[in-house]
């Protein structure tokens, strides 16, 4: 349980990040200030589990809680969104003006998707209603990590928005997957052909922001064999992809404002889909 008559030091900890992203020697200071015997290494070894299990996101030395995992713990979720969909926070994306952006970097594709719809259901939440767009070379997200992949889709509709994904391929996995789509809310587009030259290239838009994720190179082209091959999400097939997105690489994360480019992007994406008018 979260609130409980004795907590421990993961409660305090979440609790705390509750009001926002912390550094972690603001963290440390918060959590000796309520419990004076908690050691820097203490604060690690929970922050490892609470990570590991996805409960929290660190970036460098700064730390924030996963919305994916606060959007299924009703009891807590309205007041942190409050804090973290709000766009005057200091160093949040939300706060970009056009023409800014945000650089982060992952060190393996795993971690790399976590942040990344930890980002989408911010700007969710601060944009509801709007359509989100994607291309991705192949969505591996519905097969190695779908629980995570149903729960963004789950909630955008929920807030008033469309799904829309677009693939450069078709790939048996490709086709595997269209049964996720309801073909108006959530719908899928598979191109005969790569839309990108990259194929560890990958896009998002929602309103006037975009997501730009380049992969590692040497996995996304383990990626590509890999789809090339496979023809059954078979456990053991799950698990292989699994282990591929596990595996250690450099990506880089890049969250911008641009207003003129997400109109050009979004046009381009949006050819194959039925997005309504809205008021």
């Amino acid at each position: 349980m979260l609130f409980s008559a004795h907590k421990n030091l993961e409660q305090n900890v979440i609790e705390y990040l509750q009001k926002g992203p912390l550094f972690t020697g603001e963290l440390l200071k918060f959590l000796q200030k309520e419990r004076p015997r908690t050691t820097k290494q203490g604060m690690y070894a929970v922050l490892r589990k609470l990570i590991q299990a996805e409960v929290v996101l660190k970036h460098k030395q700064q730390i924030s809680l996963n919305v994916t995992w606060l959007t299924n713990v009703e009891s807590f979720v309205t007041l942190a969104e409050h804090f973290y969909a709000s766009a005057s926070r200091s160093g949040s994306f939300l706060s970009l003006e056009d023409g800014e952006n945000i650089r982060y970097e992952f060190h393996n594709t795993n971690a790399t998707d976590a942040f990344w719809i930890h980002s989408l259901l911010l700007l969710v939440e601060a944009h509801p209603k709007m359509p989100w767009l994607a291309y991705n070379p192949h969505d591996w997200f519905f097969i190695a990590r779908a629980e995570s992949e149903r729960a963004l889709r789950d909630f955008l509709i929920k807030k008033g928005g469309q799904y829309l994904m677009v693939v450069g391929g078709k790939c048996p996995l490709d086709k595997l997957i269209r049964k996720e789509f309801d073909g108006k809310r959530s719908q899928y587009f598979m191109r005969e052909s790569p839309m990108f030259p990259q194929d560890n290239y990958y896009v998002n838009i929602i309103a006037d922001y975009i997501i730009e994720v380049w992969i590692d190179a040497a996995q996304a082209k383990v990626i590509e064999r890999f789809y090339a091959t496979a023809t059954e999400a078979t456990p053991e097939v799950v698990k292989q992809l699994q282990d591929i997105i596990r595996s250690k690489g450099k990506t880089k994360f890049i969250v911008s404002r641009n207003k003129k480019k997400a109109e050009k992007l979004r046009a381009k994406l949006s050819k194959p889909f039925y997005i309504p008018k809205r008021d």
